[in-house]
């Protein structure tokens, strides 16, 4: 008995050293792939890149204390690079049934729930039958969650774009007709790119598409890494440093 429980026990307190060793230890650099998503990752006008998410990934390594080398590239890209390379981080990223098993979970930013849209001039009302819909002609982000969706729905008119400005670009000179997107980012997407939000029209709501957007580390991570951004994201939370950024940026 005294054995098993030796077993048992020497594995946990190992692992416990070496997560309180990573804390402690010489800091490292980590590679961090993002987009430019409003209002979670936003360009300022200084050419820096803000937005809540960023401002959480930031406050994460002030607990770390390791180095961030954060760089912006369309979604497509920054999923492939993540999905295939160890050691890297990767924000916002939607945690969907289809990619559970293919990253390693830091925390969860905020809760999304997104809906069609379209242009009020071609769609007077706000709920549709999807089969409907399929008939019409649809962007998405390469590699996004919106587009894994519509394939596997057997949306047949479906534009994959680079990135999800272009996708609004699209929908506002009549290339498409729908988008994917939540309420608060389709809001300051429209807003930044000058755009009169009051055109727009929601429709249906995608229930298969509400997730929690997240912070994930690659594949082959080593696990003591990525516990230790775990427990760093689990200390935003239990301090209320979370909240409060949630709160600045009215992300409620």
């Amino acid at each position: 008995m005294l054995k098993i429980f030796r077993n048992k026990l020497l594995p946990l307190i190992a692992n416990t050293f070496l997560l309180l060793a990573s804390f402690g230890g010489q800091s490292k650099e980590i590679n961090v792939v993002t987009e430019f998503l409003e209002p979670y990752q936003i360009k300022k006008p200084d050419g820096t890149l803000g937005g809540f998410s960023t401002d959480v990934v930031k406050a994460l390594f002030e607990i770390t204390k390791d180095q961030a080398e954060i760089k912006v590239m369309p979604w497509a890209r920054a999923y492939e690079v993540a999905l295939n390379k160890p050691n890297i981080l990767i924000y916002s990223i939607a945690h969907t049934k289809i990619r559970d098993t293919k990253f390693h979970w830091i925390g969860a930013l905020k809760e999304e729930r997104l809906y069609f849209w379209g242009l009020k001039k071609h769609f007077t009302k706000s709920d549709y039958e999807v089969s409907a819909l399929k008939n019409y002609k649809i962007a998405a982000s390469r590699n996004s969650n919106s587009a894994q969706y519509l394939i596997a729905q057997n949306f047949s008119n479906i534009y994959e774009l680079a990135n999800e400005r272009q996708n609004m670009n699209m929908l506002f000179i009549d290339r498409v007709d729908l988008i994917l997107a939540t309420q608060i980012t389709i809001e300051t997407r429209a807003k930044s790119l000058g755009y009169d939000f009051n055109e727009l029209q929601r429709l249906n709501e995608v229930a298969a598409l509400n997730n929690k957007l997240s912070i994930a580390f690659s594949m082959g991570t080593p696990l003591v890494l990525v516990q230790k951004y775990q427990t760093a994201f689990q200390q935003l939370v239990t301090s209320g440093k979370l909240t409060k950024l949630k709160e600045k940026w009215k992300l409620y």
